[in-house]
C-alpha cells in the first residue's frame, strides 16, 4: 500500500475511534440524567404522598369531622383497597370502621352497666357474669345497625377511606326495643348515654 494509501487509512481508523468516544460520552450522560429523574423514592416522601389532599378525619381522627358542635355520637374510620369494585371495597372498608365502634360501644356499654350494679342495692341490680356479658354484646350488636356511613376518600394509591357514625339516638333506640333489659337498667342506660357519648367524643379530640 502506499504511503498515501496508509495515511487515508489511518485517517479513517482516527475517525472511526473519535465517533465511538464520542458516543460512549452520549450514552453516559443520557443514563446520568434518567438515573437522576428516577431516584429512589424515601419511605418519608411516600408517606405525605399517599395522604395528599386527605381529609383531617383521615389524618387526625373521625372526630375532626365535626369539631366542636357538642354532639353525641361514637364514630371509627375504615379502610380497604379498591380492586376494580367500589361497592364490595367500600363494604369492607365499612365493616372495619363499625368493628373500632363496637369495640369502643361495647366499653361504654360495659361501664353504664356496671355502675348501675354498684349505685342499685335493692338486689334489681345482680347479674350474673352470663348475664352481664348477654346483656353488652346484644346491646353492643343492636346498636351497630343504626350506624351511617357519613364520609369517603381514596388516596392516590386506590386506598379507599370511610367515616361510619354511631349518634345517641340511634343508641336510645335500640335500649328501648331490648326487651330483656329490666325497666330501671333501660331508664339508668338511657340517663347515661349521651354524656357517655359526648364524653367519648371529647377523649378522641384530645387524643
Amino acid at each position: 500500500m502506499s504511503q498515501q494509501g496508509l495515511e487515508a487509512h489511518g485517517m479513517r481508523v482516527q475517525n472511526r475511534m473519535i465517533r465511538f468516544f464520542l458516543s460512549a460520552v452520549a450514552l453516559i450522560a443520557v443514563a446520568a440524567t434518567v438515573g437522576c429523574g428516577k431516584s429512589a423514592t424515601t419511605p418519608d416522601e411516600q408517606v405525605p404522598s399517599e395522604f395528599a389532599g386527605a381529609p383531617e378525619w383521615v389524618l387526625q381522627g373521625c372526630s375532626a369531622y365535626w369539631g366542636d358542635d357538642g354532639g353525641a355520637r361514637i364514630c371509627g374510620v375504615g379502610n380497604a383497597k379498591f380492586t376494580g369494585n367500589m361497592s364490595i371495597t367500600r363494604t369492607k372498608a365499612t365493616s372495619r370502621a363499625r368493628t373500632e365502634i363496637s369495640r369502643t360501644l361495647e366499653t361504654k356499654v360495659k361501664n353504664m352497666v356496671k355502675d348501675f350494679q354498684e349505685q342499685v342495692t335493692d338486689g334489681e341490680s345482680e347479674m350474673t357474669a352470663e348475664q352481664f356479658s348477654s346483656t353488652t354484646v346484644s346491646l353492643s350488636k343492636a346498636t351497630l345497625n343504626g350506624t351511617q356511613l357519613q364520609q369517603t376518600w381514596i388516596s392516590p394509591s386506590n386506598e379507599l377511606y370511610v367515616l361510619v357514625a354511631l349518634d345517641v339516638a340511634a343508641f336510645e333506640n335500640s335500649v328501648r326495643e331490648m326487651d330483656e333489659m329490666s325497666d330501671r337498667l333501660r331508664t339508668f342506660i338511657e340517663s347515661r348515654a349521651k354524656k357517655s357519648f359526648q364524653e367519648l367524643d371529647e377523649e378522641m379530640e384530645d387524643y
